[in-house]
């Protein structure tokens, strides 16, 4: 995949929250940069989504695709166990419903609070425990 550059990539083309993830929230190599981040395609190489978007005129969001909601979004995977997955249905309706620019200030609080998490009450054991059960709890407030 060439290039690919998204203004916020803190919530993905698909809906995922990147600003929640393990992967964003990880130090090291293994750190994802967010959909369409800085070197955003060194590591995800080949994304059927943003394949998708291309072939629908580039949209900046699935949720502003002419098609959807397509079956991807229809009948989604209940085997996906990647815990951040889980509410992306309803967090691209809250953009929808309420607009992106509330949304992504509504994410961008849930961030600020895990981060805060992970900064002051990490002992280095304890970041799996912030990023993984809590994302279903921060989520939804």
């Amino acid at each position: 995949m060439k290039e690919y550059k998204r203004e916020y990539p803190l919530f993905s083309l698909c809906g995922l929250n990147c600003g929640l993830c393990p992967r964003y929230q990880s130090e090291g190599t293994s750190r994802c940069p967010g959909c369409g981040g800085k070197d955003f395609h060194l590591q995800h190489p080949s994304c059927a989504v943003i394949t998708c978007s291309k072939k629908h005129g580039d949209v900046e969001y699935c949720f502003l695709c002419k098609n959807y909601p397509c079956n991807r979004y229809k009948c989604p995977s209940e085997k996906d166990s990647f815990i951040t997955y889980r509410n992306v249905i309803n967090d691209m309706q809250k953009a929808i419903d309420n607009g992106i620019e509330q949304y992504q200030a509504e994410l961008n609080e849930k961030i600020l609070f895990l981060e805060y998490l992970i900064s002051n009450f990490n002992d280095g054991r304890k970041k799996t425990f912030f990023v993984l059960p809590s994302i279903s709890w921060i989520l939804r407030i």
